[in-house]
């Protein structure tokens, strides 16, 4: 019996020691594997940085324009209805009063039908109190009626009045709607993208097309926002110089392109013209008062709520918060502080950097 309780207390001893020498195991290779993973972190990243170079902010002669037309206006009826005919068809030239469109006017015909006997019957209502009106005042001089059935009389003849008036103004207003049912030019110029067809029917207001007014022409830019557009311009078509005038900015420029739209009123008479075509303007931009400066567009880090850049200061990386005024497909216009023609920049791999990661750089 003393015999088994010994082999017992000799297994439980030996169980114990292995245990206490694996864990011993366990936590030097823990400690091998934390140093390990510390010296990966300080162990500088190799990066790829690019020069800051100054952009230039003047406008080269190819830049593209559009001539537009200043005016355009949405063709529509101000009532609904059936169209009944169509006479023009899109790119054609139209004439002040030229019609375009026809509504079927049958509903709009017998309500003025109805106004007018609306009318009738007011009128005849308005002589009939006029003429007990008349009556009434006689005998009310004789004191063969009360004052209150003179009075009466009286209010009978001004609401007799009042629904004569209101008979006029449907009859009026149903003038008005049938002469609406015929739609035609306000003003001369060309159709663009003509919809309306014969047999749809349309509501109040519906487009059927856009009339251009041809008169007056403008040339419509698209420039960056370093570029402040000048007052004058020069639009080139074959050998011919048409001088151009600014006439306004967009107030916010477009999200995506993040250019701002410019339109040039044509100081002279242009009949090489046509909507729609493109044309080569020049000008001369004025430096900006701000510098601009170019880094490639993946040298932008647009995490959080700023755009920044990233630069090496005593090999470890530190973001610049910078204000982008341009992109092109392969480089991005930018304004910061602290910023000079030369200074290099993390130009790769700015979605992986963190404020003081320590970096080896490599110049592109």
């Amino acid at each position: 019996m003393l015999c088994v309780r010994s082999r017992s207390l000799i297994a439980g001893v030996l169980l114990f020691m292995r245990l206490a020498l694996f864990l011993s195991l366990l936590t030097l290779y823990g400690c091998q594997e934390s140093s390990h993973l510390d010296t990966v972190l300080n162990r500088p990243h190799p990066v790829y940085t690019a020069v800051v170079s100054e952009h230039s902010t003047t406008v080269p002669q190819g830049i593209t324009g559009t001539v537009e037309a200043r005016t355009e206006v949405a063709i529509a009826f101000q009532v609904g209805g059936r169209i009944l005919k169509r006479y023009v068809d899109s790119g054609q030239i139209v004439a002040t009063g030229e019609p375009l469109f026809l509504l079927d006017a049958r509903e709009f015909e017998q309500s003025l039908e109805a106004a007018k006997a609306q009318l009738t019957a007011a009128e005849a209502e308005l002589i009939h109190a006029e003429s007990n009106l008349a009556r009434d005042s006689r005998l009310i001089e004789q004191n063969s009626i009360s004052q209150s059935i003179f009075e009466a009389s009286l209010l009978s003849k001004r609401a007799a009045q009042a629904r004569k008036e209101a008979a006029q103004a449907r009859l009026r207003q149903a003038e008005i709607a049938l002469q609406h049912t015929s739609l035609t030019a306000t003003r001369p110029g060309i159709l663009v993208n003509v919809t309306g067809m014969p047999g749809q029917v349309v509501k109040s207001g519906q487009p059927l097309g856009i009339l251009a007014d041809t008169r007056e022409l403008e040339i419509e830019v698209f420039l960056p926002r370093s570029v402040f557009p000048p007052t004058e311009a020069l639009a080139h078509i074959d050998d011919a110089r048409i001088p151009l005038k600014l006439r306004e900015t967009a107030g916010a420029a477009n999200e995506y392109s993040r250019t701002w739209r410019s339109r040039y009123q044509i100081e002279s008479s242009g009949s090489e013209l046509q909507l729609g075509m493109l044309v080569r303007v020049s000008m001369m931009v004025p430096d900006s008062p701000t510098q601009v400066y170019s880094v490639p567009l993946a040298a932008l880090d647009e995490r959080g709520s700023n755009t920044q850049i990233w630069q090496i200061v005593d090999q470890q990386a530190q973001p610049q918060t910078v204000a982008v005024v341009g992109v092109t497909p392969i480089s991005a216009q930018i304004q910061g502080q602290h910023l000079k023609t030369g200074d290099r920049v993390i130009a790769l791999g700015t979605h992986l950097l963190v404020p003081g990661m320590p970096v080896k750089e490599y110049a592109q």
